[in-house]
């Protein structure tokens, strides 16, 4: 179910930033031959008036052929290089601009929807609803991990020295665990289904606390935060610049620490790792997904930007070289570099598949 719920978020993401080249291409006054879906070998093609929409072999991306692209010596008016600048970077930046604008709307929907909320204040308690006690962190080789409890789990109760305490805020999971010396019943909810397992807590396992007892949970109060569509509209704008910020510090703090040599990549997800990031994802609800699928949109349009040859970014950047030397890159330049580029974007999507495989089930 992951996989297929990663296709349609993936086709729908590629098709919307395809979208946004194809769009403005067209009101610029420019040819476009083909809108694919994929990249070639060609599966399957249907001409519409001037472009061929193909789906393609190669599902990592898409692409929109505009005709003249990468040839200044073409004499057709519609053709890239001889539309305007301003035109031909519009064209350029309309793709990742309309995965902003996908982001934001999906985030948008995801408020409207209801999206799972970790309440602090007493406000919040007043406007989320289906509050309850949710594990949103489990310690790697935790008594909690060894019990079998995972994320997400719902804590309805927890027995010790026989009594069973009611779960109702984060802190009677504190209490409980603290008021005993022996084993302790954790009682929770996953999948619907009630199910309990038996835990021994242990000293030094909270590392600010090494002498109190404990079994390496992060409970949280959660609740589910619906917001009517005006509220809803400022949020996703919010939510959409603040991750955007987020995402682009990160994005040049990588960048920045490969340079030195410095660089951790152990977090980067690929396509197998997205997979299992969309399943957890479904596991909290609609409004998770539609948030995660907006994160995956802005990290898909300031990727793009990136001056990297063979993406939109690296055209741009040919583009302002153009502009400053006051003359049109050699064409056979150009494609070498794209398809440089391109060849070795494909390398580092398959050396992080393969790091994916390796951390998931190695």
């Amino acid at each position: 179910m992951a996989v297929v719920l990663f296709l349609v978020i993936l086709i729908v993401l590629i098709v919307g930033h395809e979208a946004g080249h194809f769009i403005v291409a067209k009101l610029s006054g420019m040819k476009v031959p083909e809108f694919g879906l994929g990249f070639p070998p060609k599966i399957w093609g249907k001409k519409i008036g001037d472009t061929e929409y193909t789906i393609n072999a190669l599902p990592f991306g898409g692409f929109v052929k505009i005709f003249g692209e990468d040839d200044a010596g073409v004499s057709d008016p519609r053709a890239f290089a001889k539309r305007p600048k301003i035109l031909q970077v519009a064209t350029l930046a309309a793709g990742p601009f309309a995965n902003l604008v996908l982001a934001f709307m999906f985030a948008t929907v995801a408020f409207m929807v209801g999206v799972p909320t970790v309440i602090d204040t007493e406000y919040e308690k007043s406007v989320v609803r289906d509050a309850k006690v949710l594990l949103v962190e489990i310690l790697p080789g935790s008594p909690a991990q060894t019990a079998g409890l995972k994320a997400g789990d719902e804590i309805v109760s927890v027995t010790s020295d026989g009594t069973e305490q009611l779960i109702k805020n984060p802190l009677d999971v504190s209490d409980a665990i603290l008021n005993t010396e022996g084993e302790i019943v954790i009682s929770f909810i996953r999948n619907k289904e009630v199910q309990s397992t038996t835990v021994l807590p242990q000293a030094g396992i909270d590392p600010e606390h090494p002498e109190k007892r404990a079994i390496g949970i992060g409970p949280a109060l959660v609740g589910t935060l619906s917001l009517p569509i005006h509220e809803a509209f400022v949020k996703g704008m919010t939510d959409t610049v603040v991750k955007t910020q987020a995402i682009f510090s990160g994005l040049m703090s990588l960048i920045g620490s490969a340079f030195t040599l410095t660089a951790d990549v152990s977090n980067i997800a690929g396509p197998v790792g997205i997979v299992s990031l969309v399943g957890d994802a479904s596991g909290f609800g609609l409004g998770s997904v539609l948030l995660f699928t907006a994160l995956i949109s802005i990290n898909l349009a300031l990727v793009n930007l990136l001056p990297f040859p063979a993406l939109d970014g690296g055209r741009l950047a040919l583009l302002f070289i153009e502009t400053v030397i006051r003359r049109p890159i050699p064409p056979k330049f150009s494609d070498a570099l794209n398809i440089g580029g391109f060849v070795l974007l494909i390398l580092i999507m398959l050396a992080v598949t393969a790091h994916d495989v390796v951390r998931l089930f190695g």
